[in-house]
């Protein structure tokens, strides 16, 4: 009987790219992909994928016990909010019991020794699994390609970030979930494993020429203050304790006080087989949502 995975996080950037990769395995039989989802609409965008699409709600138990029944292995990603440290146990003590072999964790680079709150709960989450038994695979992904995406403004050329002018290593979440796929498909090789991810260090200045060069639009970096970024952050929805974590950090970043920073790693070529994603790749990949972006702008 194929291995059953249940994926959470299943309409979120990794567990989307990761239910993708997993995708043809499961109609292939290889495995039984389940997809969990709170409301209707969305588990019919996931059976649309050709996986089971099931009822999955963190704050209901018996929907967690239910989707988690009979699967091997499981995809842990919570949301962004302090509340990740009760959901993560709520899944991980119904996987205790059920049977569960193998868990991949998808938490954050930093987790072992930043002292920022919403690092420290991945920590937790990250010991909380290996004191239960279940093998696993920790995931630690710096930061994400896709957050220049997330906040380019139609008809602009101008990245904006709080990074500053230091460089960062930076992470495609298709990479990560393809680090996760091998992880899932074959525990054994990857249990009790963590993996730090981080392809390529750029400084945002640099992220934006790249991007120019491969567009052949003028894109350029603006630098905002991080001590405008907890605003932003409540505004998009945060959680509070989360958001004044993150704004701590990235504050601290764009002073250079966060060590190993720009620090990458061979982990998505040394696991997946394939070199990892680099911003030429990722701004040629997207060119198109870039173009778009930039649509309006007047030369």
């Amino acid at each position: 009987m194929p291995a059953r995975i249940l994926i959470t996080g299943a309409t979120g950037t990794v567990g989307g790219a990761l239910l993708r990769a997993l995708a043809t395995a499961h109609k292939e039989r290889k495995i039984t992909v389940v997809a969990g989802a709170r409301n209707a609409a969305k588990r019919e965008r996931l059976a649309a994928l050709g996986v089971e699409a099931v009822h999955f709600d963190y704050e209901d138990r018996a929907s967690v016990r239910a989707a988690v029944a009979g699967a091997k292995r499981l995809f842990l990603a919570t949301g962004y909010s302090v509340d990740m440290l009760v959901h993560s146990k709520t899944v991980l003590d119904a996987a205790r019991g059920a049977g569960v072999e193998h868990v991949v964790h998808l938490g954050a680079a930093g987790s072992d020794e930043q002292p920022y709150a919403h690092l420290i709960w991945h920590a937790y989450v990250e010991r909380y699994i290996e004191a239960l038994g279940f093998g696993y695979t920790h995931l630690q992904p710096k930061t994400f390609m896709r957050n220049v995406l997330a906040v380019i403004r139609p008809g602009s050329t101008v990245l904006r970030q709080f990074f500053g002018d230091v460089r960062v290593a930076w992470i495609d979440p298709d990479d990560i979930a393809a680090v996760a796929e091998a992880a899932l498909m074959d525990p054994a090789a990857h249990r009790k494993a963590t993996y730090r991810l981080a392809v390529e260090a750029l400084a945002m200045k640099d992220v934006a020429a790249t991007v120019a060069a491969v567009t052949g639009i003028p894109f350029t970096y603006e630098a905002r203050d991080p001590a405008d970024l907890l605003a932003v952050l409540l505004k998009s929805g945060m959680e509070t304790v989360y958001a004044t974590s993150l704004a701590r950090a990235i504050g601290a970043a764009a002073r250079g006080e966060i060590p190993g920073l720009a620090e990458v790693n061979d982990t998505v070529e040394r696991v997946t087989g394939r070199a990892g994603t680099r911003w030429v790749d990722f701004a040629t990949r997207h060119r198109e949502r870039f173009l778009a972006a930039a649509s309006n702008h007047k030369k």
